[in-house]
């Protein structure tokens, strides 16, 4: 007997399937069915174990002990081994774990949480989609004799189905509006695109961390809408689960609240490890907004002391002056290089810099001699010098005490990417680009 021998649906929804009554072979009741326990190891999680409750208790049985499984009623085999915890223990496996709602756990044996406890009216990320959606139910498909979770459902027909609602709702919409799309296209999420959010009311003896390989090949910005949908607790495990160099980089992105949520409870060595990856300009807005004893305590811990020195340079000029929107990274070289010398520069240093569009052509005390699009030494010979072709007139230049309303005018007049800001010597202290100046000029 097949165990979906009254069950000729191929697709099963979670909604549908709880409180289903569940007997053994005697026709004695064990109780109703609340959840389901999967191996979250695999990309489309196969169902191991089905979770049942009885007089506020709960209790599980192992999917292959169930004899015939539908709607109506889940009928198990006499003998079953019945486990009693919220949890379902399973053996480590040491594959290659592909899914990006992966438990990440240590010894022999795991304690997995039920599915619907970790997914159902939880936040998650849809990794394909780029967004934050609420789960409303999870779509499962027969296997053979198993079950696998395939989707996750989003939208207003999964609510509606969830309520108890749907055979009214899809009547109504039939009547008013047969071809309405309401009836036909069901919103759902690819379960590998799924990237469940550890929630706090999940058990603490339960550890669910995240695999966010496929949340960091995101642009930042993308990573930044993502955490400002979060709530606290959530937007915390992402970020927290994030590369170094990945969370500096979202941090640069998100509005200034979602900030300071996520530093809040980061102590100055953690923020230090941060903003040490983040762009000198923008460590420096960061810092510049806190408690001057705390933002002192942070600086001290950043190990780079060149790197520290440059944050504390632009810490000096007030925030909405050219001092302190301009970055101190950017790419300084000597009159006397070739164009052999300088392609080999930007090699090395390439993953230095987020882009290279100008060159700085300076002297041994640092002074601004010329400068030189990069396109334009491209089409140079190799031997030639920065010297015999740097540009030295008409060098569009701003002071660090320039308003940045003054510097966003000089480089809308004159079409620039970027701008120098070269002190009353003469010497090149940094340059502002254009998306520095655009942040204003959108907050306007």
């Amino acid at each position: 007997m097949s165990v979906f021998e009254h069950f000729p649906e191929i697709s099963l929804h979670f909604s549908k399937s709880q409180g289903t009554p569940i007997f053994n072979e005697e026709g004695i009741k064990l109780g109703v069915l609340n959840d389901f326990f999967v191996d979250y190891e695999e990309i489309y999680p196969v169902v191991l174990a089905i979770q049942y409750k009885k007089n506020k208790q709960f209790f599980y049985i192992h999917w292959n002990d169930i004899k015939t499984f539908s709607y109506k009623k889940i009928v198990v085999r006499n003998g079953s081994n019945v486990g009693r915890s919220r949890t379902y223990p399973k053996a480590s496996k040491t594959k290659v774990i592909t899914s990006l709602l992966a438990n990440q756990f240590q010894g022999d044996t795991v304690e997995y949480p039920a599915l619907g406890k970790v997914i159902l009216d939880r936040q998650i990320v849809d990794t394909s989609g780029k967004k934050v959606v609420r789960v409303n139910d999870i779509q499962f498909i027969k296997t053979g004799k198993n079950l696998r979770v395939t989707h996750a459902s989003i939208g207003i027909r999964s609510m509606m189905r969830r309520l108890g609602f749907e055979p009214v709702v899809d009547g109504v919409v039939k009547i008013v509006k047969p071809k309405a799309k309401y009836l036909s296209k069901e919103s759902l999420i690819n379960w590998k695109y799924v990237l469940a959010l550890p929630d706090k009311s999940v058990q603490s003896n339960v550890k669910v961390s995240l695999n966010t390989e496929q949340i960091e090949e995101l642009h930042p910005s993308d990573i930044a809408d993502i955490l400002e949908e979060l709530d606290n607790h959530s937007r915390d495990a992402l970020f927290n689960d994030l590369d170094p160099k990945i969370q500096a980089e979202a941090l640069a992105e998100v509005d200034e609240d979602v900030q300071n949520s996520i530093l809040k409870n980061k102590n100055p060595e953690e923020m230090a490890k941060i903003l040490e990856n983040m762009d000198t300009d923008d460590a420096a807005d960061i810092l510049e907004d806190m408690d001057e004893e705390k933002a002192e305590q942070i600086l001290s811990n950043i190990e780079d002391e060149e790197i520290q020195e440059e944050i504390s340079e632009l810490l000096e000029h007030k925030e909405d002056s050219a001092g302190g929107l301009m970055t101190t990274e950017l790419f300084e070289v000597s009159k006397d290089l070739t164009r052999s010398d300088v392609l080999k520069l930007i090699q090395e240093k390439h993953e230095e810099l987020e882009s290279i569009y100008d060159l700085y052509i300076i002297d041994d005390e640092y002074k601004l001699l010329g400068t030189l699009e990069l396109r334009d030494l491209l089409i140079q010979t190799d031997d030639v010098t920065l010297g015999e072709i740097m540009r030295t007139k008409h060098m569009t230049l701003v002071s660090p005490a320039s308003h940045w309303k003054e510097v966003a005018e000089v480089m809308d007049k004159y079409n620039l990417i970027n701008v120098p800001v070269v002190d009353d010597s003469g010497e090149l202290l940094g340059i502002i680009s254009v998306d520095d100046i655009l942040h204003r000029l959108l907050d306007e």
